[in-house]
């Protein structure tokens, strides 16, 4: 049996030379200030057809062997022992490129997949983010349904594939409209403080300032913290697995 653990990194396309003069005005319509135009400009890599991916972390939970394939202009091909974890570090120039390497090497031998609110972010943004740039997903990651999360499947068995098991869901019960009663929601960090794991964002780097370390070529360590991500996804996953599961 092996599970699949997952996590992406995106920042926004560049605002002046990604967009027309009428997709500009479409993404600023309504803000009144420039501080708040600057804000929608940064929101852009939330959104899969106003960003792009810079890393995409895997690790296979029971052997701790992953990889991070992320954008740098060096090539760079590097295997790293890291706290019990196997990480290769694998450059590529382009975005096309890593999403066919990363869809070529998705199999189906493993048995589950888990991400934290993969389903809400990581799955669409790769699979929109690479059918807009003309390449086409090897599996569906958005098959089954909310109560039923899966991977893979087909147009004749549209509930086919293999589980996938978004913790943000596992954990909150399937809820998460309560804003401040059982079954709130949490990001990532405040969930693993809570089950006394270590928070990815302890070294110095979170989601927000990824744009910024990528603009100054420090992507390397861009993938290190897209690995931390990972990691606590994984003790999390091992937390809601012996202690949660039924």
């Amino acid at each position: 049996m092996q599970t699949l653990i997952f996590d992406i990194e995106t920042i926004p396309l560049d605002f002046e030379t990604s967009f027309d003069d009428v997709q500009k005005e479409y993404l600023l319509r309504g803000a009144e200030s420039d501080e708040e135009r600057e804000k929608r400009k940064d929101w852009g890599g939330l959104n899969p057809l106003t960003g792009k991916v810079v890393c995409i972390g895997t690790l296979v939970h029971e052997t701790q062997k992953g990889s991070a394939l992320f954008l740098a202009d060096d090539d760079e091909e590097e295997v790293v022992e890291e706290d019990g974890m196997t990480v290769k570090y694998k450059t590529f120039p382009d975005e096309e490129s890593l999403f066919e390497h990363f869809w070529k090497g998705l199999p189906s031998k493993y048995n589950a997949v888990v991400s934290f609110n993969g389903r809400g972010f990581d799955c669409p943004f790769l699979m929109l983010r690479s059918a807009a740039l003309g390449i086409r997903p090897s599996v569906n990651m958005m098959a089954g349904t909310k109560w039923d999360f899966k991977v893979g499947g087909s147009s004749s068995d549209r509930y086919g594939g293999i589980e996938h098991i978004d913790l943000l869901d596992k954990l909150c019960f399937n809820g998460g409209f309560d804003k401040f009663g059982a079954t709130r929601k949490f990001n990532l960090d405040f969930y693993t403080k809570a089950f006394g794991i270590a928070s990815p964002k302890s070294e110095g780097i979170a989601g927000d300032k990824v744009p910024k370390f990528f603009a100054e070529g420090r992507q390397r360590e861009i993938a290190e913290y897209c690995m931390r991500d990972v990691r606590a996804t994984s003790e999390l996953y091992e937390k809601w697995l012996t202690l949660m599961k039924f």
